[in-house]
């Protein structure tokens, strides 16, 4: 019946990926727009804390792993990887317009964001060393 209704077992997929991703954006949207960073290393921090949030995190780890997948067989989850960068930055370069310059410095910062959290989340997932990984937050924070 499901697999009638969906068309096939990796539109099914698709669907639900598409409906944990939306309620994963609007809870950080909302955790963002209380905490409300306006540089570089608060969006870093607000969004550390989010992805370490025991509640988020099998969220990142599964979209993660579903990233991973969409580059290897793209037709499987067409535009997944795209999303998963469109679906931040803008929201990210909004919040880091007020202390940048101009939209394009903005834009760069939010995508240094972005970079700085995903690979310090690709490396905790696979390695698990948590305290390396805060070890790293926190030399980010220094800078």
């Amino acid at each position: 019946m499901l697999v009638h209704h969906f068309g096939s077992r990796d539109a099914l997929i698709a669907a639900a990926l598409a409906h944990a991703r939306s309620q994963l954006l609007d809870a950080c949207h909302a955790q963002l727009t209380e905490q409300s960073p306006r540089d570089l290393r608060g969006l870093v921090s607000a969004l550390r804390a989010m992805v370490t949030d025991p509640a988020n995190r099998p969220f990142f780890r599964l979209f993660d792993e579903v990233n991973a997948l969409a580059q290897t067989q793209p037709d499987r989850f067409p535009g997944f990887g795209r999303a998963s960068v469109d679906d931040w930055l803008p929201q990210f370069t909004e919040l880091l317009r007020p202390s940048s310059p101009d939209h394009v410095t903005a834009q760069a910062q939010a995508t240094l964001a972005l970079a700085v959290i995903r690979g310090l989340m690709l490396d905790d997932n696979a390695t698990g060393d948590h305290s390396r990984i805060d070890g790293a937050f926190a030399v980010f924070d220094g800078l």
